[in-house]
């Protein structure tokens, strides 16, 4: 799963893109979120990822996101970084215990391209969750960083 955003100042818009073992499309959500700060919604991003994956019925998931700062947290089950993000991130991480297997993992803004274009996507993509076929527009949005996506 990978999790990605757009701030404008308090409230940003996070892309959920969920891939299966082999990379291939599982489901999509694009959604508004209002936060203090940008790592509250990036906490908050990698949180609706996890509630996404548990309503798909997922057991084994690896949350990737490009906050480091968050990952770092919820790797090291640490509370050094932003005060806002970490009642959030401790939500997360007991959602772990929802799967037989969670990882987090960081990886770079260029890994986590096509969340971001679902991030910045058109309002009217607000709210609503693609499972096995998104729409055409969104095709070409996941076939952004090459993995697969259906037709």
């Amino acid at each position: 799963m990978r999790v990605g955003l757009r701030v404008l100042n308090v409230a940003g818009y996070a892309g959920v893109v969920v891939r299966n073992h082999e990379g291939s499309f599982v489901a999509a959500k694009r959604l508004q979120i209002n936060a203090p700060n940008v790592a509250a919604v990036e906490a908050t991003a990698i949180l609706l990822g996890c509630d996404l994956a548990i309503s798909l019925g997922l057991d084994r998931i690896i949350v990737e996101s490009d906050s480091k700062e968050n990952i770092y947290n919820l790797v090291n089950v640490s509370s050094s970084g932003s005060w806002e993000a970490f009642p959030i991130l401790t939500k997360a991480w007991r959602l772990r215990d929802s799967f037989q297997d969670c990882r987090w993992s960081w990886v770079p803004r260029s890994a986590n391209i096509a969340v971001h274009r679902l991030a910045l996507s058109s309002p009217e993509m607000y709210g609503i969750t693609w499972v096995n076929h998104p729409p055409s527009s969104l095709v070409h949005i996941l076939n952004k960083d090459g993995l697969p996506c259906p037709p």
